[in-house]
């Protein structure tokens, strides 16, 4: 079986796009979670969104998201800079 030893540092880096995108989009759910909570009126029976209120299974879930897609993205980040690393000493005993 041969091995494929051909790197893309392009595909690396479109990688390393894709989980700060999806990071990204977890740190906006965590800030949207901080205004989710709602009040319902006795009253009229008239649900509101009180502004700095948490819900707190919205902010929960959030929070792992962003935990997750933070490790994910230092993970993708660290092995892009290995790569680079390990190209440029590879370059280094070329040259010499």
């Amino acid at each position: 079986m041969s091995e494929n030893t051909n790197f893309s540092f392009d595909t690396l880096i479109d990688n390393v796009k894709k989980y700060a995108d999806t990071y990204e989009t977890a740190l906006k759910s965590l800030e949207q979670s901080a205004t989710s909570g709602t009040d319902t009126d006795p009253n009229t029976n008239e649900t509101t969104t009180t502004p700095g209120s948490v819900n707190i299974t919205d902010a929960t879930v959030a929070t792992t998201r962003v935990q997750i897609t933070q490790s994910l993205t230092e993970m993708a980040s660290g092995i892009a800079k290995n790569a680079a690393t390990h190209t440029k000493e590879l370059g280094r005993k070329i040259s010499s």
